[in-house]
């Protein structure tokens, strides 16, 4: 039996349109609403549902919504010293992109209301990756917490930071490269050092990026490479590169194909540590969230959710 649980961002334009066209929808199923009431409460909402018997869970939001959403799954099944991997592939995970930034969705062919339901009402799902990281918090402290989509260490924290203090009434896409302008403008490239695999990289970066899925930064297809399913990370290494080369090669990303330039390479890996090589604080974007500091940890973890689409 489908219990249908809709996690929705209260924040996100059209939200009372939104809600009248879910009940529209699923009018002839069973479901109910969770509602934000602040920052970080889908990471226990998930929890509550669960224990009322809810077994589909969908986003309605963006990428943010569904990161904590995801948390608050697995979490709800974390044991002594692991997590219940096979309680939390009984749960069907889904997401309804309606947030600032969707780039998660972009990796699904189909994500229309209509094709949603059409899934749960066929119980179509398949399973797919999750990253898992250990890194420090905003208060410097030691965490961890997994993502679905896309984890950065360089310019990407810091352009979320910039971007969450941009005025609402401008569009996401605005605001995006606002803030990507302003943080190039100023943005002094940290020295890493960085084990991928049993790989060891050196240097200056302006963005290294751990990738599940393509698309990042509003739909910029920083890893044409990704694919959600595979048991890997794809990894975008983005060097010494000047503001000039990223409005040269931006198009090209843009049409999610991979940048022909000595500063840019791809790889995959199903392991990576990044720390600072110069003693500098480096921040960590998280599924479109500033969520602290390196030195960061990051493993991919095969199959683990079970994703409608």
């Amino acid at each position: 039996m489908q219990k249908i649980a809709f996690f929705i961002n209260p924040k996100i334009r059209n939200f009372r349109n939104i809600e009248i066209e879910l009940q529209h929808q699923f009018i002839d199923l069973d479901y109910q609403f969770f509602i934000s009431e602040y920052h970080g409460h889908f990471l226990t909402l998930p929890q509550k549902a669960i224990s009322e018997g809810f077994n589909y869970l969908i986003a309605v939001g963006g990428d943010g919504t569904l990161n904590e959403m995801i948390n608050g799954v697995i979490n709800s099944f974390k044991t002594e010293n692991s997590y219940d991997w096979q309680k939390i592939s009984e749960i069907k995970i889904g997401i309804y992109p309606a947030g600032s930034g969707n780039d998660f969705a972009r990796n699904i062919e189909d994500s229309s209301l209509k094709k949603l339901k059409q899934n749960i009402i066929n119980h179509q799902s398949e399973m797919v990756d999750v990253g898992f990281a250990r890194f420090f918090d905003e208060k410097e402290e030691s965490t961890e917490r997994f993502f679905i989509n896309i984890t950065d260490v360089g310019i990407g924290g810091e352009v979320v930071i910039k971007k969450e203090k941009m005025p609402r009434y401008f569009s996401p896409k605005f605001n995006y490269m606002a803030s990507i302008l302003y943080v190039m403008a100023t943005f002094k490239k940290n020295k890493v050092q960085i084990t991928i695999d049993k790989a060891f990289y050196q240097g200056k970066i302006l963005n290294f990026v751990i990738a599940n899925g393509k698309y990042f930064g509003n739909a910029i297809g920083i890893a044409p490479h990704a694919v959600i399913d595979d048991g890997q990370f794809s990894i975008t290494n983005i060097g010494n590169v000047s503001l000039l080369d990223y409005f040269l090669n931006i198009g090209t990303a843009k049409k999610c194909l991979k940048i022909k330039h000595p500063q840019v390479s791809y790889t995959e890996a199903k392991k990576v540590f990044i720390e600072s090589a110069d003693h500098r604080k480096m921040t960590i974007d998280m599924d479109g969230e500033f969520v602290g500091f390196a030195p960061i940890e990051l493993e991919c973890l095969a199959k683990k959710i079970s994703f409608l689409k």
